[in-house]
């Protein structure tokens, strides 16, 4: 497990070092010294996540295994019943998952570390500043882009990354899954330097983590990933969807009631799905 460990790292950093280089080559080819071009932004994006994430990944999995399924389970998703289950939970939790965001929200550190505080919300501005640009320009043809770059790409190579070549790796020395899933889940949230979306991101972690647990088809969890993403563009495109407690992290006091108990239904027929994936799971096993 600690040479795989390497090899990760070591592709990420260089992943990291590459994609560095075709920004700086990128700003200084593009006359946009200001940054306010939408499409670079969608550009950068794009190209820091196949070098940062998938690249690694798939180079890992070459590596480390004489076959690459070993590393990154990739099967066949054919099965309707098992893909309509996967839908359903996804959709079914994403209440409960913004009502985390809005608890995650209201944390405040103790005075002795205001200036974490202050840095963290620095971070979070940033990034919200990011996807404000990125949802700025409307047209169908910025909102594939997002649903390309935000969605598709982020599922398909975050995925590869954390449930498919970290996870496994981390289950050759951890040998409670339980553990290795939720350890996963806290990196993977870390990682985005979010820290008030990190239990909703965190949660969201442990969930595809657990579908690929149960089923060993990485597919399925790029599938999740990438319909909670596009779900958040849609409704972050929409003037009356993205202030709707329901798909965004902007819950107000006064919402908080219903929308738990909107949640608390929601997880209800989640864990019945759940249940469903995992008993469909083990019959293919």
């Amino acid at each position: 497990m600690p040479v795989q460990l390497l090899v990760l790292f070591t592709c990420v950093l260089i992943g990291m070092i590459f994609a560095g280089c075709i920004s700086i080559t990128l700003d200084s080819v593009v006359a946009d010294p200001a940054g306010e071009s939408v499409w670079m932004l969608q550009l950068t994006e794009a190209l820091s996540s196949i070098c940062v994430f998938l690249i690694p990944s798939l180079c890992t999995a070459w590596l480390c295994s004489d076959q690459s399924g070993n590393v990154l389970p990739v099967r066949s998703m054919t099965d309707v019943r098992m893909l309509s289950l996967v839908t359903l939970a996804t959709l079914l939790i994403m209440p409960f998952i913004s009502l985390t965001g809005y608890l995650n929200t209201l944390m405040h550190l103790p005075d002795a570390l205001s200036s974490v505080e202050a840095w963290m919300r620095e971070m979070e501005d940033l990034a919200a500043s990011v996807v404000g640009k990125l949802m700025s320009v409307k047209g169908t043809l910025p909102f594939l882009a997002n649903l390309l770059v935000i969605a598709l790409l982020a599922g398909l190579t975050e995925e590869f990354m954390f449930r498919g070549a970290l996870l496994s790796i981390l289950r050759k020395g951890i040998r409670n899954p339980h553990v290795a899933i939720w350890l996963v889940a806290v990196i993977f949230s870390a990682i985005h330097c979010q820290f008030y979306g990190f239990l909703p991101r965190m949660l969201l972690g442990a969930y595809l983590g657990y579908l690929l647990y149960w089923t060993k088809n990485l597919w399925l969890a790029v599938f999740a990933h990438f319909l909670n993403n596009a779900v958040a563009v849609i409704a972050l495109s929409n003037d009356s969807l993205k202030t709707n407690p329901l798909f965004s992290d902007e819950i107000l006091p006064g919402d908080a009631g219903w929308i738990s108990i909107v949640a608390a239904i929601g997880l209800v027929f989640f864990a019945a799905c759940m249940t469903g994936i995992y008993r469909l799971g083990r019959q293919k096993a």
